[in-house]
């Protein structure tokens, strides 16, 4: 079952402060190895439903693939699928000897090279202790595919979760899903860790009544080494930093690249990079050219809009790290969030409608255009000049996104032929 560690976060609630829209917890961590010492911050929410994100149901645990069957030790499901992609699928599964309901990622595997790739990513996640990174429970290895057996999350992608919530994404709401996702990212940055494929689809909720996440995926994450420059040629398109379009060397501020895309995503229903074609969607990165100014931003902060724009920068070096975007206004500012949540209690928030808009038969996160009196938008500038419309649907099987395979990774020969000449001038 794997070597199992004395729990290393500690989350002791010290005080609760309430006010008609503030619900804040000041919580400390033990740092490991250390029984005396903590870390404390204070979490700010709306409700106490959505305090920190719940810890995995058992300790952190460093993961070993064993030369065995998981059908011996766990029931997988074959109906009960909880989502898919470039690797295979996501069962629920069940412990046979506890009970305990867990998530069972099959993942087939070719050859050495592909079993490799799966390796890394157990190593990666047997460094990572966070309650907004889901966690590693087991690993099995056959001949064909690696089975890894995950924390369950039962909540659904972010993006299903704004669909089936139906109108009640809100600015506020977007701080509180934005800072647990750079709780996550800080923690894997102190463990010298890239994610390198974060976007809406490779964030959960925790479950369907709260606004607690955890971030998931972490096939393409890679150890940062200073001394080593690292290049990668892989991910997704819309969310690609300007440094891997141009094979240029990645960082700690390459995630923050995609937070700020997300932000973005969440605070308006567009996407900001977004073309006809992947082609068109790295140029439009590489431009960087990217505005607020849609009706969809009018009734946004000034201190939202600052926060974006220190994190859709071209060059790294100036973007803000997940230390620094924790501080900014935006995500830790009580004034602020108690006045922004009084709004939206007032107004009773965004609708689906506004913020989504028609409904498009795409897999992903494509573009649709529309105007008002059935009049057509003209085709947005060829550097991206404006964000474009961003739909999430079923498709005509009446699948959602996450129950069905999707690719979440461009291959390198059809985006990245080499070192992309795109954009050097």
């Amino acid at each position: 079952m794997g070597l199992v560690l004395r729990k290393s976060l500690v989350t002791e609630k010290l005080r609760e402060e309430e006010n008609p829209q503030l619900h804040m917890t000041r919580c400390r961590t033990r740092v490991p190895g250390k029984s005396s010492v903590f870390v404390e911050r204070t979490v700010v929410n709306s409700t106490k439903g959505d305090a920190l994100a719940p810890p995995a149901p058992f300790d952190h645990r460093i993961v070993t693939a064993k030369q065995a069957a998981v059908n011996s030790f766990y029931t997988v499901s074959r109906t009960e699928i909880l989502g898919g992609g470039r690797f295979g699928r996501v069962h629920k599964c069940e412990e046979k000897a506890t009970g305990l309901k867990l998530a069972a990622k099959i993942i087939r595997t070719r050859g050495t090279k592909d079993k490799d790739e799966v390796k890394n990513e157990i190593s990666v996640m047997n460094q990572l202790d966070h309650v907004n990174l889901v966690q590693l429970y087991d690993a099995f290895e056959s001949k064909n595919d690696i089975v890894l057996v995950m924390e369950y999350v039962d909540g659904g992608e972010l993006f299903d979760r704004i669909i089936d919530d139906n109108c009640n994404l809100t600015e506020f709401d977007t701080i509180l899903f934005i800072r647990q996702i750079c709780e996550g990212i800080r923690h894997m940055h102190q463990m010298n860790i890239l994610h390198l494929d974060l976007k809406p689809e490779n964030i959960l909720c925790v479950n369907r009544d709260t606004k607690q996440i955890k971030i998931i995926d972490f096939g393409l994450a890679r150890r940062y080494k200073p001394r080593e420059k690292l290049k990668v040629n892989f991910g997704t398109p819309e969310f690609l930093a300007p440094e891997v379009v141009n094979y240029d060397f990645v960082s700690f501020p390459t995630d923050m690249w995609s937070v700020g895309v997300i932000a973005y995503m969440l605070l308006s229903g567009l996407s900001p990079f977004l073309g006809d074609s992947d082609a068109e969607t790295l140029n439009n990165i590489l431009a960087c050219r990217w505005d607020l100014e849609d009706a969809e931003f009018q009734d946004i902060s000034e201190e939202a809009r600052e926060f974006i724009a220190k994190l859709l920068v071209k060059e790294k070096s100036w973007r803000v790290s997940a230390s620094e975007a924790l501080k900014h206004p935006w995500l830790s500012d009580r004034e602020l969030h108690s006045r922004l949540s009084a709004q939206e209690n007032g107004c009773g928030g965004c609708c689906f409608e506004k913020i989504f808009g028609n409904i498009s038969g795409s897999d992903a996160l494509t573009p649709v255009r529309t105007g008002g009196s059935g009049e057509q938008k003209p085709p947005p500038p060829a550097l991206g000049t404006q964000g474009t419309p961003v739909r999430r649907s079923r498709d005509a099987a009446g699948r959602t996104p996450s129950s069905r395979p999707t690719p979440h990774v461009v291959p390198p020969e059809e985006v990245f032929p080499g070192p992309p000449e795109l954009g050097n001038s």
